[in-house]
C-alpha cells in the first residue's frame, strides 16, 4: 500500500502550502490493541444494560475546531476517552504525563516515522518494556493506531493536530463489536486509573496530507514496587518487594520470559496486529498455597526472593504483581516490569 492509497479511517488535515498541488489522499490508518491473555486475568464483566451509551454522553467535547498542539491534543483525547467511559457510567481516568506518555510518545513516533502499526517497536520492544524503561512500574495496556504503508517520513515536532482525526480514531476503538473489540474493552476496563497518550504526525508533502498516529497507554496504579535491576545473570536471585493500596488486595508474584528483543523489519511489524502479554512460567503465592517459595506478606507489604531462570534461558524477563480488585471477577496484574537476563 503506498502513501497515496485511499484514506479510510481517519480525517486528514489540510496542507498549508499554497503553491503546492492540493493533496486529496493520505495513508490509510488502522488500529491494533495489546491485551492481557493470561488465564488469571479475565476481562471485567460487561456493563449492565442500564448503562448503555446514550447520545448526550457521546457528544464530542467542544474544541472550537481549532488545530491542537500535541499537549492540547493529548488533553482532547483524554476528554474523548472519559466521555466514552462516562457513557457506560465508569469513572474517568487521569492523564499519566510520566512514564506512560513518554513510552507512548516514543512508540507513536516510531510508527509514524516508519509507516507501521503494531505493539512491537522497530527495535523489537514490547509495551511493558517501553513503559519500564521510561520509569514506569504499573501495569500498562496499549491501544495503537497508525498507517501501514511502510513509507519513511519526517516527523513534525511542532505539528498541529486536527481534533477530527482524534475523534475518528477514538470512535474506531469505541464502536468495535465483539469478538473484535479489544480496544473498546481496554477503554472500558473499570479498574483503569490513568492513561498515557502519544501523538505523532509527519510533515505534509506536495502529494500527501499529514495524518497523526497515536497510542493510548492505560495504567493501573494500585501500589508501589522497589526498584528492579536492569540486568541479571541467568539463575541469579531477584528481590521483589512492594506494597499495594486499597481497594486492591495482594495476591501473588509472577515471572514470565520472552526472547530478547531485536530489530524487526517494517514489513513484519505490519503483520503483528495484536500482542498478548506472556503467561508466567512460575507464580509465587503467600504461605498456605504451597508455592515453591512463599511470598512474605505483612499488611499491604509483600516481599520474596526468587531465582530468575526459565530452564536456564536468557531473554527479557517480566515480573508481574497480581491482585484482587473489586471491579474484576478474576485476579489482575497491577504491575508488570521487565529486565534483561543474560
Amino acid at each position: 500500500m503506498n502513501a497515496r492509497s485511499v484514506f479510510l479511517l481517519a480525517f486528514v488535515s489540510a496542507c498549508g502550502a499554497t503553491a503546492a498541488p492540493e493533496p486529496s489522499r493520505g495513508p490509510r490508518v488502522e488500529a491494533a490493541s495489546a491485551v492481557d491473555s493470561s488465564a488469571r486475568a479475565a476481562s471485567p464483566p460487561p456493563p449492565p444494560a442500564a448503562s448503555a451509551p446514550n447520545a448526550a454522553a457521546r457528544k464530542p467535547p467542544e474544541t472550537g475546531r481549532k488545530r491542537l498542539t500535541i499537549p492540547e491534543a493529548r488533553r482532547f483525547m483524554l476528554s474523548l476517552i472519559n466521555r466514552d467511559r462516562a457513557s457506560v457510567n465508569l469513572p474517568p481516568v487521569e492523564l499519566d504525563e510520566g512514564a506512560a506518555t513518554a513510552a507512548g510518545q516514543a512508540h507513536a513516533e516510531d510508527m509514524a516515522r516508519n509507516g507501521y502499526l503494531g505493539h512491537w517497536g522497530s527495535d523489537g520492544s514490547v509495551p511493558e518494556q517501553r513503559h519500564t524503561e521510561a520509569g514506569g512500574d504499573d501495569m500498562v495496556l496499549e491501544n495503537a493506531l497508525c498507517f501501514t504503508d511502510q513509507a519513511k517520513r519526517r516527523l513534525d515536532p511542532g505539528a498541529l493536530i486536527d481534533p477530527a482525526a482524534l475523534e475518528k480514531g477514538e470512535a474506531m476503538f469505541f464502536n468495535e463489536v465483539p469478538p473484535n473489540d479489544g480496544h473498546r474493552k481496554n477503554i472500558l476496563k473499570p479498574f483503569h486509573k490513568k492513561v498515557g497518550i502519544g501523538i505523532a504526525q509527519p510533515f505534509p508533502t506536495e502529494t500527501e496530507l499529514a495524518v497523526p498516529c497515536f497510542s493510548q497507554e492505560f495504567t493501573d496504579a494500585y501500589g508501589t514496587g522497589a526498584s528492579l535491576p536492569k540486568h541479571l545473570k541467568v539463575g541469579a536471585t531477584l528481590h521483589v518487594e512492594g506494597s499495594v493500596v486499597a481497594p486492591a488486595t495482594f495476591a501473588g508474584v509472577g515471572l514470565a520470559r520472552i526472547d530478547a528483543p531485536k530489530p524487526i523489519p517494517t514489513a513484519e511489524l505490519n503483520t503483528r496486529r495484536s500482542y498478548a502479554i506472556p503467561q508466567p512460567y512460575q507464580m509465587y503465592w503467600p504461605a498456605g498455597f504451597k508455592p515453591p517459595i512463599p511470598v512474605q506478606v505483612k499488611g499491604d507489604h509483600y516481599a520474596v526472593d526468587v531465582p530468575v531462570s526459565d530452564h536456564g534461558r536468557a531473554g527479557l524477563y517480566e515480573v508481574s504483581i497480581w491482585a484482587k480488585v473489586p471491579s474484576a471477577a478474576e485476579l489482575v496484574m497491577i504491575s508488570l516490569r521487565t529486565l534483561r537476563v543474560e
